[in-house]
Formats: structure tokens, sequence, C-alpha cells
């Protein structure tokens, strides 16, 4: 359900709650003199449908982490998907438009909160909630190896199959909840990683 902090705020105003300060992202120094041949825009879709833009930046790392810093509140909100679009000046139709990266929201394996971010193309998933991160990804090391994890415990898990790689995490989601740690484990971290690699 959509916080009544968020119901009935404007884009700006979304964006300047969830503290994305774009005059901190921009490059310091001169305004470049050349108008840049194309831009990077960050998107959120939210459950209803409704898009919600964060602006059109010059460069693909200012476009992230725009938008990663707007994911992170994500819980606050009743999101379905984000992407980054990239836009081609002077070009008319569609040619001029093209998706660098799609993401869905889902629930977290772990922390069990609408903040897990999955990028099926790249075989990719990541927890922006606060004091999760839960992670999946393709190894870069062996092909065919999902790798997953939670930095929490340092817990770390190479699996055959990304359905594999989330039964992990479910099943370390649900040992935490059991045992009331799902924000804080720092009393009981080396019994729960062990207990769990014994498993």
């Amino acid at each position: 359900m959509v916080s009544p902090t968020i119901t009935g705020l404007t884009n700006r105003s979304l964006i300047a709650c969830f503290g994305i300060s774009i005059e901190g992202l921009r490059i310091k120094g001169a305004v470049m003199a050349d108008t840049p041949s194309r831009v990077f825009v960050p998107t959120a879709v939210e459950a209803d449908g409704k898009a919600i833009g964060m602006g059109c930046f010059s460069s693909e790392e200012t476009a992230w982490q725009v938008l990663r810093t707007f994911l992170k509140k994500s819980e606050l909100m009743n999101l379905k998907s984000a992407s980054i679009v990239i836009w081609e000046i002077d070009i008319v139709g569609d040619d001029a438009m093209t998706v660098l990266s799609t993401i869905e929201c889902k629930t977290c394996p772990v922390c069990k909160r609408n903040t897990f971010w999955l990028d099926l193309s790249q075989f990719s998933a990541l927890c922006h909630g606060v004091s999760c991160a839960a992670w999946v990804e393709e190894s870069t090391v062996e092909p065919g190896i999902i790798d997953c994890g939670w930095p929490a415990i340092q817990f770390l898990k190479q699996t055959s199959s990304i359905e594999e790689a989330f039964k992990e995490l479910y099943k370390l989601g649900d040992r935490l909840t059991a045992a009331g740690q799902t924000e804080q484990v720092a009393g009981t971290a080396e019994g729960l990683l062990g207990e769990f690699q014994k498993s």
C-alpha cells in the first residue's frame, strides 16, 4: 500500500523527498558548450502504471546514480519496474529510443520488503533495502554458475541456476525471520551462518 506521505506528490517533490540532489550530481565546472548527442532517462513505474520521471542526463553513470538513490526508498512506494532509456538527439521516430536496462521490483527473499530489483537479461538482482543488500548474479569466473549472497553475515553460495539461488536466499530469510533477526544479526551472525552452511 502506498504511503500516505507519498500520495499526491509531484515527480519533483518525490525526488526531493528521497534526498536526490540533482545539483550534487552535476559535473562541476563550466557548462559544456556542445549539446550532447544522446541523453539517459531513468524512470520508475508504479503498480497502477503511472510513470515517475527522474530527469535526463548526459552520462549513463549519472542516470544510474539517480536511479539507484531513488530505489533505496522503493519500500515506501508500490513500484513494479524501472528502466533507463537512451534518447538520441535530433532523430525522428522509434530509432531515437533504446532501452538500456529494465528491472522489475520483487519481494526480497531475505528481508521480505518490496526492495529486491531483478534484471533477468543480466541474470542479476539486488535488494536496495536498508541493512540488507541481498544479491544474485551470474558468476564472472565460472560459466553457468549463479552466485548469491547476503553481506550482513558474509554469506555466499554458488548454485547451478537462478531458481536455486533464490531458494537459498529464501531459506536464509526464513531462518532469520524465525530467529527474529531480519534487521539485526550482530549477536548471532556466526551461529546463523554456520547452521546454514551445514544444511
